[in-house]
């Protein structure tokens, strides 16, 4: 009898141990497989994160390129002699202060396409503000 129990018991320590083994083998693949998810996502999440580097880096570009644009129009139209409101010039005063920054930032963007109109039109200016000969 003694035997038996002590076999039985035995059986039972073996039976408890098998299936705490199986559980924390469970938790452990799922533990991996979370892991393995993880690092997915941690690259997926770079990939992002360079694609969205790259287009901010083509909007400033882009918005550089209108602020020159609109910058060589208006001296065009001040060497036509148009006349322009004192906003107007505030507002191209302001894309030639953004045109600036970003140029001084990012010294491989080609700046010598508005040089001479940035020149003229601040000359302009302070001939216009001097004479008060805003539209």
């Amino acid at each position: 009898m003694n035997a038996i129990l002590i076999a039985c018991g035995g059986a039972l320590i073996a039976a408890v141990a098998s299936i705490i083994s199986l559980l924390l083998q469970r938790k452990w693949q799922k533990e991996d497989r979370t892991a393995d998810r993880i690092t997915e996502l941690s690259g997926k999440i770079d990939n992002v994160d360079t694609k969205l580097d790259d287009h901010i880096k083509k909007d400033a570009e882009q918005d550089a390129r209108w602020a020159r644009r609109r910058i060589i129009n208006f001296a065009d139209e001040c060497r036509r002699d148009v006349k322009h409101s004192s906003e107007h010039f505030d507002s191209i005063l302001d894309d030639i202060t953004f045109y600036r920054r970003f140029c001084d930032q990012h010294p491989l963007f080609k700046n010598e396409k508005a040089i001479h109109s940035i020149k003229y039109v601040e000359e302009v200016y302070d001939k216009t503000k001097k004479d008060n000969s805003f539209i």
